[in-house]
Order: C-alpha cells, then sequence, then structure tokens
C-alpha cells in the first residue's frame, strides 16, 4: 500500500473516531426533523429569548457523513435540500459539495447545479466567491499530488508536491480577494483525542508561477477572512493569534492545557470568535465553549460545560452540540442523555434542542 493510501486511510480513520467515539447520539429519521420549539424530556435549559430580528431566513448546513449526503434544515429543524457527496465549504451564498467527480453548488433554496465535472478522484476543494473558478487537490497518475485551478473553459495543473517523496502536500484552504491559500502537510498522520484536529502551516500560492510562499512567521491556519486577516493557532501558548494584512496583531489566550481549543469559528460581523477547549480540572476532561472579540487578549465562559460549537447564526445565536469526552480519553462527568444539537441564546445564558442528529452528522455552517 503507497503512503498516500495509508495517510488517507489512517485519516478515515480518524475522522470515524472523533465523529462516533465523543458520546452517542439518538439516530432519528433526517428528513423531517422534531421542531426545535419542542425540546425533548432531556433538554435541561429553557428556550431562548427574543432577539434582534434575523436578517436572513438561515439555513443550516448539515454535513451527514454517514449517509455520504449535505443538508439543509430550516430553524424548525425541517429539511429543505439535500445533495449526495461530501461538503467542501460554503462559497458565495453556497454549500460547495464533490459528490465523485462532480463539483456541485446547493443554495439556500434548496436547489443545485454541477459547476464542472473535475479530475481524477478530487478533494478539499476551494471555490472563488463568484462561483467561476475553483482550486482542488488530486493524487495524480504519476502519484505526485496535484493542485488543479479550473474553470467552466478549462482545467490546468498549476503546483505537484514539492518533493518526489511523497511527505508533503499543498491542500486548498481559502480563496478571497485577498489570495489563494493552501495549507503544507505532512501525510502517514493518524492518532485520536479528545482534542485532536489537524491543522497546518498557512502558504499563499501564486496561480500564475505556481509558487507556493509560506506565511511568514509561521500561521497555523484556522482561518482566512476577506480582508485577509488570519486566525493562527498556537498550542504550545494555548492562544489563537489574529494577524491582520495593516501589520497589527493581538493573541487570544483560550485555556491553560496544551492543545486544548478545537472547533474555531469567527462570527458573520467578523467582530467575535468561538472556540471549545477543555473546561475541567487535570486529569478531568469536559468540552466547554469559549468567545472572545478579535481584539481581546482572553476568552470568556459561553453556556454550559460539555458542548462545542457548530456555528454562528446571523442574529448572534450558536449551534452547538452536547458532546461528553469517552472514558478513555479521561472524560469526566456528563449525560449523554443530552447529546444533540441545540441553539444557544447569543449571550449563552439558554439553550434548545435543534435535533438529535444520527451518528456521523453535524451542522458545519449556515447559509
Amino acid at each position: 500500500m503507497s503512503r498516500a493510501r495509508e495517510w488517507i486511510k489512517g485519516t478515515t480513520a480518524v475522522l470515524a473516531a472523533l465523529l462516533a467515539g465523543c458520546g452517542s447520539t439518538t439516530s432519528v429519521a433526517s428528513l423531517h426533523s422534531p421542531s426545535a420549539g419542542t425540546p425533548s424530556p432531556s433538554a435541561s435549559a429553557a428556550a431562548s429569548p427574543s432577539a434582534s430580528p434575523v436578517p436572513v431566513d438561515p439555513r443550516l448546513v448539515i454535513a451527514d457523513f454517514g449517509k455520504q449526503e449535505v443538508r439543509l434544515a430550516r430553524l424548525d429543524a425541517h429539511d429543505t435540500g439535500v445533495v449526495k457527496g461530501q461538503f467542501q465549504q460554503i462559497a458565495g451564498g453556497a454549500v460547495i459539495v464533490v459528490n465523485g467527480t462532480s463539483l456541485i453548488a446547493l443554495d439556500h433554496a434548496g436547489q443545485s447545479r454541477t459547476l464542472a465535472h473535475l479530475s481524477g478522484a478530487p478533494e478539499s476543494v476551494v471555490v472563488k466567491a463568484d462561483l467561476s473558478q475553483w482550486m482542488y487537490l488530486i493524487l495524480g497518475p504519476s502519484q505526485l499530488y496535484e493542485l488543479h485551478i479550473g474553470s467552466p473553459s478549462g482545467d490546468a495543473v498549476v503546483a505537484t508536491n514539492p518533493t518526489p517523496t511523497h511527505e508533503q502536500l499543498f491542500r486548498p484552504f481559502a480563496w478571497n480577494a485577498t489570495g489563494m491559500y493552501v495549507t503544507k502537510e505532512p501525510l502517514g498522520l493518524g492518532g485520536a483525542g479528545p482534542f485532536l484536529e489537524y491543522h497546518f502551516p498557512l502558504a499563499k500560492l501564486d496561480p500564475t508561477t505556481g509558487q507556493v510562499t509560506e506565511i511568514s512567521p509561521a500561521c497555523i491556519a484556522y482561518a482566512v477572512l476577506d480582508d485577509g486577516t488570519m486566525i493562527c493557532g498556537n498550542r504550545t501558548t494555548g492562544t489563537l493569534d489574529v494577524r491582520r494584512p495593516t501589520g497589527s496583531s493581538n493573541s487570544i489566550q483560550t485555556g491553560a492545557d496544551t492543545y486544548s481549543f478545537i472547533r474555531v469559528a469567527v462570527s458573520p460581523d467578523a467582530a467575535r470568535l468561538i472556540a471549545g477547549r477543555n473546561g475541567a480540572k487535570n486529569p478531568v476532561i469536559n468540552y466547554q465553549m469559549v468567545v472572545a472579540n478579535l481584539t481581546s487578549s482572553s476568552v470568556a465562559v459561553f453556556g454550559v460545560i460539555d458542548y462545542l460549537p457548530d456555528a454562528w447564526l446571523p442574529d448572534g445565536r450558536v449551534v452547538a452540540t452536547h458532546q461528553c469526552v469517552i472514558a478513555e480519553w479521561g472524560g469526566g462527568p456528563c449525560n449523554a442523555g443530552l447529546d444533540g444539537t441545540y441553539l444557544f441564546s447569543p449571550t449563552g445564558a439558554s439553550h434548545t434542542l435543534f435535533f438529535k442528529l444520527a451518528p456521523g452528522a453535524r451542522v458545519v455552517g449556515v447559509i
């Protein structure tokens, strides 16, 4: 078996462990979810207080790895669209999905259209905001990973592995008005743990020359915002560094535990971030959400223990998953009967059950 295949196999195993291992969920038919306004008996918090009017009619984006499909759901937990394939990103107000070689855009109305048929076995696709071009990764016929840029008029290889040793690849990460970004990743990764979440050094791609230039100083990438602001993680210090294109920066301390922040997400107004961290004292581990302004140096606890963030809603509410750390990973006291997806009020003071998603399914964004 080649190293590439070993890497793919190992990554799949890790994903399955992370999705299924951290507390079980209740399997429920997904096309007509129970109303979010009627919490199950296991939901312990009161309904969220009234907030400012929602500026849009949001749809939750649900990636179901078990069914190999992506669904849209209203906030009453009824699905409004479904497409087969693997979730890639949200771009230009559409959900980008790959099904085999088909690159598909699923819009807010639940309508899907095929943007292109890609080469090889495509993975890690990022699409320009106007949906006119896309960048993706494949393992090429020469057994070197290739970066492709495509459009309705054509497709071209712009870069390959930096060396023929197969020890590193360039994975598409983001594409906005400030440039095209990739991460530089090693192969042969594996493992499992409560805070295992792979992030790698960020680099920019010159589509004309194929030159890949690593960001300096190194940025372990968690997000690149539309204005070029980078969110970089430093697990050695437990900080998330906010680097702006103006040159200013600040570090947000997330907690004292090494490797203890995951699920970092920036709010729709690009003013705050939310993350999960260890909310218990060693050796016990419990998940806990924290929030911070992007200009802050510290975080504040958000909501109650044993939840991890999934996405922000336009009105400031947060979609989060109740998740217990398994005993083998040092999990503390936790009620797995509460497992499910919840809507938290903007302050985190209250929450209601949205849906008990089947194992392997998670809310990954909002459109």
